[in-house]
C-alpha cells in the first residue's frame, strides 16, 4: 500500500497540555544560553505524522532521521497517530492528541484529509513524508528565510519525573504560542503484529510530551513531565517552536537534555 487517507467529518480541536509560566522575576538574561534561532538564521521544523502500524511509514521515518543528522538548522518531530492501532499493532508512542493535531492541519490545508506518512514543514505545507525530493526541495525553500521569532532554552535540569528549563522569546508575539516538545532522540521497536509485523522499526525524535503557553510571557521558567514510556537509557531533547493561531511556525530551536 502507498498511504491511507481519512476524511474529516467534524472539526477537531488541537489538544495540547498548557502550562502556566513560573515567576520570571528571578530569571536573569545572563542565565540564558545562546542556544537560539537568531533573526539572521534560517530555520525549518519538520513534523512527521507516522505510525508503527503503517507499512508505508518506515521509509519516511528513515528519511526524517537523515534530515535530523544532516541539517543543522532543521528541527524534526515525529508524531505517532492512533488510527492505525485497530489493525493489529498498538503503536506505544501513539496519542489521540497527535491525531487531533493532524486533523487540525487537514482543516488548515483545506483538502479534508489526513494520511500517513505526512510531513508538514513550518506548519505551512504538507507532502508524503517518504518523498525525498520534496523533502529536500521544501527544506531548501524554507532555509532561505529568516526566523520571525527567536527562542532560547537554557538551565535545563532533569530531576525525577520532570525537566525544568528557562526560556526567552523575541519577535512579534501576537496570536502565537510557545510550544515545547519532549522527544526521545531514537528508539528501535520490534513490531510483532500488523502491517510491519516481524520488523524492527527505528523512530527518531519521538514526541512523548508537549506543553504550550501564550507568547505574552516572553521570559520565564517551565517544567515538562517525563512520561512512563521514557526509559533510563533514552537520550532526550527539547524542541521549542513558536506557532501562530493559523498553525504557521515562525521560529524553532533544539536542545539536548
Amino acid at each position: 500500500m502507498k498511504y491511507v487517507i481519512a476524511f474529516i467529518t467534524i472539526p477537531l480541536l488541537l489538544a495540547t497540555i498548557y502550562c502556566k509560566p513560573k515567576d520570571s522575576k528571578n530569571i536573569q538574561n545572563k542565565d540564558l544560553a545562546y542556544a537560539e534561532t537568531t533573526a539572521e538564521k534560517p530555520f525549518a521544523l519538520v513534523q512527521l505524522f507516522t505510525s508503527q502500524g503503517c507499512s508505508s511509514c518506515p521509509p519516511a521515518d528513515r528519511l526524517l532521521d537523515e534530515v535530523k543528522e544532516n541539517y543543522d538548522n532543521v528541527a524534526v518531530l515525529s508524531y505517532h497517530v492512533d488510527y492505525w492501532n485497530r489493525l493489529g499493532w498498538k503503536d506505544p508512542f501513539s496519542k489521540k492528541e497527535y491525531t487531533d493535531l493532524q486533523y487540525a492541519y487537514g482543516q488548515k490545508f483545506g483538502d479534508g484529509r489526513v494520511y500517513t506518512p505526512q510531513a508538514v514543514i513550518n506548519g505551512s505545507l504538507h507532502f508524503v513524508g517518504s518523498n525525498e525530493a520534496k523533502m529536500k526541495g521544501n527544506l531548501s525553500k524554507f532555509l532561505k528565510n529568516s526566523a520571525e521569532n527567536t527562542i532560547a532554552i537554557s538551565n535545563i535540569n532533569k530531576k525525577d519525573n520532570s525537566i525544568s528549563f528557562n526560556y526567552k522569546l523575541t519577535g512579534k508575539s501576537t496570536g502565537k504560542k510557545l510550544k515545547v516538545a519532549l522527544v526521545i532522540d531514537s528508539r528501535e521497536t520490534p513490531v510483532r503484529r500488523g502491517e510491519n509485523g516481524g520488523k524492527k522499526l527505528l523512530n527518531t525524535n519521538i514526541v512523548v510530551q508537549e506543553i504550550a503557553i501564550p507568547t505574552s510571557e516572553t521570559l520565564g521558567s517551565l517544567e515538562i513531565n517525563i512520561p512512563d514510556i521514557v526509559k533510563e537509557t533514552d537520550e532526550l531533547s527539547l524542541i521549542g517552536f513558536v506557532q501562530q493561531d493559523d498553525l504557521v511556525i515562525t521560529g524553532a530551536t533544539k536542545e539536548k537534555v
